[in-house]
């Protein structure tokens, strides 16, 4: 009888993290939130948004970082329409973070044909996407 009440007693005042309920001496679990909503990089995101500015439809969804704009002819460049996928994949300043996707299509006189993708190209436009949000880092620390 004594090993059982023994056995009872330590298992009533353990400190185990499945018996709190039960055990009135344990510290209560907290609960750690969980931060569920997606912030992207404020410098990147105004950089990106600065950049396409001149575009047209362009379309926003800050809980996904992604910028989208419409198909838009381009002032000087005749037959030829580009469309600009942006995302900012952190809360973090960093390059590779950013990713541009350019889709460009041309128009061959009768229906618009779509142009393979040019890595060169998407990198030319994250390049100054990149130089827009680091001139915007540098203002808001006040060093130009």
């Amino acid at each position: 009888m004594k090993k059982y009440t023994v056995l009872l007693l330590a298992f009533l005042l353990s400190g185990c993290a499945w018996m709190n309920p039960f055990n009135w001496w344990g510290e209560p679990e907290v609960k750690e939130e969980v931060k569920t909503t997606f912030e992207p990089n404020k410098f990147l995101w105004q950089a990106a948004k600065d950049k396409v500015a001149f575009m047209k439809e362009i379309s926003e969804d800050k809980e996904s970082g992604t910028i989208t704009t419409g198909w838009t002819l381009v002032e000087g460049v005749s037959g030829v329409e580009y469309q600009l996928e942006i995302k900012v994949l952190s809360e973090k300043l960093r390059g590779d973070c950013l990713v541009a996707k350019v889709n460009k299509r041309l128009w061959n006189g009768q229906e618009w044909v779509a142009e393979p993708d040019n890595l060169k190209l998407d990198r030319k436009v994250e390049d100054a996407i990149l130089k827009q949000a680091r001139v915007l880092y540098r203002k808001s620390l006040n060093l130009e």
